[in-house]
């Protein structure tokens, strides 16, 4: 199964849940890919410095991540995708086609930490975080 995190610019949110979500898994012993996109990115950007530190204080290194911009291929390529927002989620079924029910969004969905300070990235990946058991059971419940 192959899982998609999106949010904007796939430099903050998504490789952070991205990576949240492999070790997740994989501790369910739930054989996934998961990688991340953005809706309004360009390939090949770093993650945002903050989103890196915050991830460091999990001893989590997404530093090798690079962001890539979310295309129709790679959308038809995906079984479950996770919309960090509901306006992703909209954005994936009308200008992707992807069915409604193969898209699942965290809660009511994770602000945006982008241009904020390190408390607010921290908020974020603590947000993400709590998601995490939810997600599991709900990808568990698509598997």
């Amino acid at each position: 199964m192959k899982i998609l995190c999106v949010c904007t610019g796939n430099i903050c949110r998504s490789p952070m849940l991205t990576y949240l979500l492999r070790d997740a898994l994989a501790k369910e012993g739930i054989d996934c890919e998961v990688s991340g996109a953005g809706t309004g990115t360009v390939d090949g950007a770093p993650p945002s410095p903050n989103a890196i530190t915050v991830m460091k204080e999990l001893n989590i290194n997404i530093a090798d991540h690079t962001s890539r911009q979310l295309t129709l291929p790679i959308a038809d390529d995906t079984d479950v995708f996770v919309a960090l927002s509901v306006e992703h989620g909209v954005t994936l079924a009308f200008q992707y086609g992807v069915d409604p029910e193969h898209i699942l969004v965290p809660g009511s969905g994770i602000p945006d930490p982008f241009g904020h300070d390190l408390a607010t990235y921290r908020a974020c990946r603590d947000q993400l975080v709590e998601a995490l058991p939810q997600l599991v059971a709900d990808i568990k419940a698509l598997l």
